[in-house]
Parts: C-alpha cells; structure tokens; sequence
C-alpha cells in the first residue's frame, strides 16, 4: 500500500513527504486524549506547538486536518464529521508558500508584510473553500447558506470583484485569481525590484471573518471552530511572524491558531499593531510536544506499535493490506548476554588496567595503614571479572581518611560472597550495587579487552526505545538502519529473522553518525552546539571510564545557570534546540544551598558515538569554568586542562583534590 516489496519502511521519516492516506494508515495512537491535548480542537485561544525535529507535530496535526480526517470516514457526511471533530481544521505548510520571495522588492516593509498577509490569507481561505465544497456534497438534503456567508465576508473585503462572487464555487475562483495574479506580480518582481499590484483586502479582512461567516452557512458551526493551521513556521522571516502574530491578535475567538515549529520556530512575539507583543496566556498558549512525549508512561507500548505498523504494512499484504498483527517486534531483537560477553572478553585481573590504576591511585594515600598488596587481592580474589571491578569501585567510595582499609575491603569480600551465595533475588545494598554499576563496568570491561571483537553493544528492543528518546523520528532513523544492514546481511526482518546484537550495534553506531553529523547541520550555530556537545561527551565519558565512576550511568550534568556567559547561553541553547541535548525537567535543588540547579543530558541518540549509557540515573555537577569550557567557545582552551583535573579527581580517589593548573592571562 505504501512500500515497493524491496524498499526500507522504516526509510520516510519525514511527514512532511507522506500522503494523505500514509498519514492515516500510519498513525498510531499515543494514549487517550493525546490529540485534543495538543490541537484542542475546541478552544478558541491560539497556540503555539513546539517540539524537536521528529516529535510528530506534522503527523498529528495533518491526522486531524479535515482532509485527512475525511479519508477515515469516506461514508460519512462531512458536516457530522466536523461536529464529531469538534472544529475545521485546515492544514497549511509554510513551506508552500514560497515566502521568501515576500522579501525580495524594493517596495517598502509595510506593504511587503500586506502583500504576504494577502497571500496567507488566499491560501487559507482557497482550503476552507475546497472543505466545504465537500461538506456540502456529503450532507444531501441539508441547506447550506451561501449568500449569508459571502454577504459577511463583503463587509471587509471592498474590492469591486468581489461583488459578482454568488455561491462557494465561484468564491474558489476568485481566490484563485488573485493567488495567480500575486504570483504573476512577485515573480516578475524578482527582476524588476517593484510590485506593481493593487491588493483586494487588508490584514486578517478575509481570514478572520471566515469564521463568523461559517456561522451563517449552517447552524452547526455555532459550536465548532475554525482552525488554521500553520506548520513549520520556523521558515518564516521575523517580518513575516510578525503578520502572523497580528492575525493572532485579531484573531478574538473569531477563529483559532495552531502554529506548529521546531524549539527555536517562534522568532518575535512583535504585531505590526505598532509593535505590541502578544503575551503568553493572553494571546496565546505554548503546548511543547516533547514534555508530552517524555512525560508518558505508554512510550514503549506506543514504539511496539509503531514499529509493527511500518512493518504490518510491508509483511501483512493481502486484502485487508492492514497491519500485521501477529507480529511483535521485540520479539526480532536478539538481547545481549552480559554474562556471555563477560567471560568472552575478560582478561586476567593482573593485566587489567583498572588494577594499575588502582595501585597507582591507592599508593598516593596519606594514610600509612594497608598497603596495597593486603588491600587488592581481599577485593578481587577469585571473583567474576565485573564483581571484581564492583568491589574496588565501592572500596573507592566507601573509604574515609580515618577508616580501616583492610577492614573495609573485607566486608565488601564478605558481602561478594553473600551475594554469590544466594540463591534468591536479594535487595541488599551489594545487590542494589550490581543492579546499578553492572552496565557502565561492563563498559570499562569492553574497552580494556584485548579482543578485536569487544564493541559495547548497543542492542535489545528496550535499549533502541532509550535511544530514540520518546521522539518517533529516531525512532524511525535507528530501525532504518537496522533494516538495512539486515537486508543486506539477507535477515528477513519481520517474517522471523532474528536482528543479532551484532547488526543492532552496527545501526546504533550509524544512527549516531547520522544524527550528529548529517542531521544537525545548520550553518554556524549548529557547529559550534555540536563542538559543545562533543567536549560534554568528552566529560561524561572521562567520568564512565573512570576508576571511581562518579554517578550511575553518567549522562547528564548539572549547573549553576547564572554562571554561564552570555555566550556559552546561547550555544547551550542551540544545543537543545538542535536535539543534541534535552532538558531535564525543573532542575533539581543544589544539596548545601538548595538553589535550583539546571539539568541537561546528552541525546541518547549519540551515546554509541563515544561509548555513553543509553539511560540516566543521577547527574555530574559542574562548576562554572569547567561549564563555560564547554559551551562557551571564547573559552574552550581550557577543556583540555579542566577535564584532566577532573580525570584526576576521579581516577585517584584517595589523593587531595587537585589544583588548579589554568594559565592565568598577563592583561
């Protein structure tokens, strides 16, 4: 129905390029009440929907566009269909607006922001017009009035053509016309620097009334309302959102927006209403797509689903050409064996690199109790390779200036032996330890093997949903790759083939690739939030490797905000909105002055790329001049020699806290 028997499903990951009818044969529903949350198709205040690239904006909000929402219910009236909808929504993409060449004449602002509210509105209204033809032609022996619609209309639009218009067909027409006739006028602008046009209307003189008027076609839509909306608005000038603004503001529940974008889409809250702001919660609302995404507990349900559909489509041909429902993606990804592995890849304790450091470290201890041969073998002795690692770790941890090393390392022995014991699921702290430690140590494991094949895998159905980071687009991006090396390792994905962790790893690895260095390059801000990224990836991954890993699944950092310069602000801002970083939520309360502290991790989507965890636990505080080294590109000089003293810090536990070693500046 949608794929060529050779070609990848999970390849168009833009909904943008999809068809009416693969926006609706590929949706799938995101828990109830997800679509009137984000439209609410009943509310008369604007809004603004915002979410990364990937969060499915577009898709959703093409899924209830009337247009689409049609092909769901072929057999039924298009006027019950707009009550049961609750609103007539009407879907334009910017983009298609070409409106760039808004800019392009000599003519003055004012008149070049007229002539692209003029276009707007046609391209608007040329839509409403096309859904209410259907309505009509669906609703058999319903009366539909006309007259008393373009009789409102009359009243703002003055211009004398707009006198012969009788009936909704002839009303397409006229905005057809005109449509042409800007189009005609602006590409020969392109050449001749000035617009020679005479414009029909005024700003919101067409659009906004359209909504009063539909009261006065028909009764029913006293209690639905008309929504435009406007998509990726993001392409549009700061001039030009600022008509869009002005329409918003003259909008007074007459008709509704939704103007959806990335992060970074809404430019100016400026009008051409000499220069007013629109205000949040007054003017508009903001609805960000990705807390929505991130705050549901059906994600991994919703993946499950998502991914079947792509491949129901593909696999489930026949006559229903529905869904293949007998298949259950988790079922096609092969899970690692950590144990497996473990015994493939370790090496002798004595050749180990985390023992020399460890050695190293411990003999830079002040205390003179316990050397180093009565500490080291208690700890690792004839245990497994990761539980050795585990029990050094925690002696690191647990060890204070004026405690007993050899003590210590043997309770943390005894405790090994209890857990290695048991035959039972413990809830212990060692337990608690392995449940928590075993992946980032598994990690120093692969790294330090001497086997050519010892990659840290990336792989199991969970661990692909942790990627993509509730965001359907990386969704798409890591299962595309999978198909794809799957295909050509001839693995029949979705008809029974198993996805080894071998393929998974591989397409993680070029899922990472692609979404750092093809998929967020957008000139030099994004550059300089990508070299940013890197350095804190540097940092996260200097605190994983490290003897005594700081944090659990070290992903995320926190800060002191006023701490960063205005610089270092916006490249972490271009960070997040070029999905390299998330925010996480409210920050969390500094521990001695309870100040907020902001919270902010790398995308999963980029851990293969430099042997990071898929999942966070707790987060690495950062102090401002190691913060504004990593951000702030003035100051990224000093990385090299702050992440040392931090790689310091971690790796020798049991010495001072190291000095400060910047080079400070003569003037």
């Amino acid at each position: 129905m949608y794929f060529s028997d050779d070609s990848n499903p999970f390849a168009p990951i833009r909904a943008a390029d999809y068809t009416d009818e693969q926006i609706n044969g590929l949706w799938v529903e995101l828990g109830a009440g997800w679509m009137s949350k984000v439209l609410e198709p009943r509310s008369t205040v604007s809004k603004y929907i915002l979410g990364s690239k990937g969060s499915g904006k577009t898709h959703l909000l093409r899924y209830q566009s009337y247009s689409v929402a049609r092909l769901r219910a072929p057999d039924k009236p298009g006027l019950a269909l707009v009550q049961d909808t609750g609103c007539l929504a009407i879907f334009l993409r910017t983009t298609n607006m070409d409106a760039g060449r808004f800019e392009l004449s000599k003519e003055p602002e004012a008149a070049l922001k007229q002539l692209f509210s003029v276009h707007l509105e046609l391209k608007l209204l040329d839509l409403v017009g096309e859904a209410l033809q259907d309505v009509r032609s669906t609703t058999p022996d319903t009366t539909f009035n006309d007259r008393d619609l373009l009789q409102h209309l009359a009243k703002r639009v003055a211009d004398p053509s707009f006198s012969g218009i009788h009936d909704l067909q002839s009303l397409r027409v006229w905005v057809s016309y005109w449509l042409r006739t800007i189009d005609d006028a602006t590409n020969a602008a392109a050449f001749t620097g000035a617009l020679n046009l005479r414009l029909p209307f005024s700003t919101g003189d067409l659009a906004l009334p359209m909504g009063a008027a539909l009261r006065k076609w028909h009764p029913a839509f006293e209690a639905t309302n008309l929504i435009y909306v406007l998509d990726e608005i993001e392409n549009l000038s700061v001039k030009q959102q600022e008509v869009l603004n002005t329409l918003v503001r003259y909008a007074e529940g007459r008709v509704a927006f939704r103007m959806t974008g990335r992060l970074y889409a809404r430019k100016t809250l400026a009008t051409i209403a000499g220069g007013e702001e629109n205000r949040e919660g007054s003017e508009f609302s903001v609805t960000r797509v990705d807390d929505i995404l991130r705050g549901t507990k059906a994600y991994g349900e919703f993946a499950t689903k998502f991914i079947a559909k792509r491949l129901g489509v593909l696999v489930g041909r026949g006559a229903s050409r529905g869904p293949f429902l007998g298949f259950d993606p988790r079922n096609a990804f092969e899970e690692p064996s950590v144990d497996e592995l473990v015994q493939r890849y370790a090496i002798h304790a004595d050749e180990s690199r985390f023992t020399r450091f460890f050695r190293e470290a411990f003999s830079k201890r002040r205390q003179a109790e316990g050397g180093v041969v009565d500490v080291l073998p208690v700890l690792v002795g004839s245990f497994p390779p990761l539980l050795q690692r585990l029990n050094v770790l925690l002696f690191c941890k647990k060890l204070g200036l004026k405690q007993s090393a050899v003590s210590l390392a043997e309770k943390i022995r005894r405790d090994c032996e209890a857990y290695l014991q048991s035959t039972s699921l413990t809830s212990n702290s060692y337990a608690t330890a392995v449940g928590h430690w075993k992946w980032d140590l598994f990690a120093q494991l692969c790294r330090e093997s001497k086997r050519k094949d010892a990659v840290l895998p990336y792989a199991g159905f969970a661990t692909f949903v942790a990627m993509s980071a509730h965001n359907p687009r990386n969704l798409l991006v890591l299962l595309g790759k999978v198909y794809e090396i799957a295909a050509f390792k001839e693995v029949d994905f979705g008809r029974g083939g198993k996805i080894s962790v071998e393929i998974q790893t591989s397409a993680a690895m070029d899922a990472a690739r692609f979404c750092f260095e093809g998929d967020s390059n957008y000139g030099l801000q994004s550059d300089q939030a990508r070299e940013a990224a890197t350095r804190l990836a540097e940092l996260l991954r200097t605190a994983r490797y490290a003897l005594n890993v700081p944090e659990v699944s070290p992903l995320a950092i926190s800060f002191d905000n006023d701490e960063l310069t205005p610089i270092a602000r916006r490249t972490l801002e271009s960070a997040v909105n070029y999905s390299l970083l998330f925010e996480i939520g409210d920050g969390r309360p500094d521990r001695n002055t309870q100040r907020i502290l902001r919270k902010v991790q790398l995308s999963p989507m980029l851990s293969p790329r430099w042997g990071l965890p898929t999942g966070r636990r707790g987060d690495i505080s950062v102090s401002g001049p190691l913060l504004n080294a990593i951000f702030d590109p003035t100051a990224r000089d000093d990385f090299g020699v702050l992440l040392r003293q931090q790689s310091t810090k971690w790796n020798f536990p049991f010495s001072p806290p190291p000095r400060d070693f910047r080079q400070n500046k003569l003037f």
